[in-house]
């Protein structure tokens, strides 16, 4: 599962996490925050939640039960290697002023997972994670934006919904549960 937030994000997600139950297929957070915020946002959410969050490290195995948080000045990617999925730091060039940009780990989500990805675009300004959800609905994934109402700047959710890209617009409040459903729907 990828989450992708800015603006309003961090807050988002220690709403959102602490309602989701232990044992879901690996979770992947971008959220856009600096290098030296984003240890303590992963420690502090961690804290909340029934299942371990933290900040990613490169190369590491994805396993059920676990959340993985962006470092802040590193992009989070996934790629497949020896038969598993895994993680991939980068420090390569921003994408919409952005580095973590949620783009690429939704791109690389659908590169490697196509239709068994579930994707949500939380608040956020700008534009990023628009293109990169419309990439994982083209590959079969389920991809969610939060509601208008409920974002506090509705710029991120908003440029993928106008795209075509969500399948599903969900208030914040009802975040938890459409993952859920979506996560008992995916393929085997």
């Amino acid at each position: 599962m990828g989450i992708g937030a800015s603006t309003g994000g961090v807050e988002a997600l220690r709403y959102l996490l602490p309602q989701l139950p232990d044992g879901l297929p690996p979770i992947l957070v971008v959220q856009h925050i600096p290098a030296f915020f984003s240890k303590a946002v992963a420690q502090r959410i961690d804290s909340l939640t029934a299942y371990q969050v933290r900040e990613a490290v490169d190369d590491e195995p994805l396993k059920p039960g676990l959340c993985l948080i962006a470092p802040g000045d590193y992009h989070l990617m996934v790629v497949m290697k020896n038969g598993g999925y895994r993680t991939r730091l980068t420090q390569s060039p921003a994408l919409h002023h952005c580095r973590p940009a949620v783009d690429l780990l939704f791109r690389s989500a659908a590169e490697v997972a196509g239709p068994h990805v579930v994707a949500a675009l939380l608040t956020g300004m700008g534009s990023d994670g628009a293109m990169g959800m419309q990439t994982i609905a083209r590959a079969g994934g389920t991809t969610l934006a939060e509601h208008e109402d409920s974002c506090v700047v509705y710029g991120m959710p908003r440029a993928a919904i106008e795209l075509g890209a969500v399948k599903h617009i969900v208030p914040l409040e009802g975040m938890a549960n459409a993952l859920m459903k979506s996560i008992q729907a995916l393929p085997v």
